[in-house]
């Protein structure tokens, strides 16, 4: 990810793996802003009852550590 104050640019492999992980497409996002909102939006399909859920959850919150989500050590970030 390239930054620039609020504006961001996904490479196309991040783009890929968000993807993979919410389901839609993050083409649209260039700011900080709208890369927390598409991933607010999207935590709430992984509500964390099930394993798989936890690591979805965790997936997605840990692969951007700067939006303020809490970096857990050992996150898979190259796992998709």
């Amino acid at each position: 990810m390239v930054t620039e104050g609020e504006n961001i640019r996904l490479t196309a492999r991040e783009k890929r793996q968000l993807r993979g992980l919410a389901g839609s497409d993050p083409a649209y996002i260039k700011t900080k802003t709208q890369l927390k909102l598409f991933v607010d939006a999207h935590l709430v399909n992984y509500p964390g009852r099930t394993p798989e859920e936890k690591l979805l959850r965790r997936m997605l919150e840990s692969f951007f550590p700067n939006l303020g989500y809490p970096s857990k050590k050992g996150a898979p970030h190259d796992c998709y």
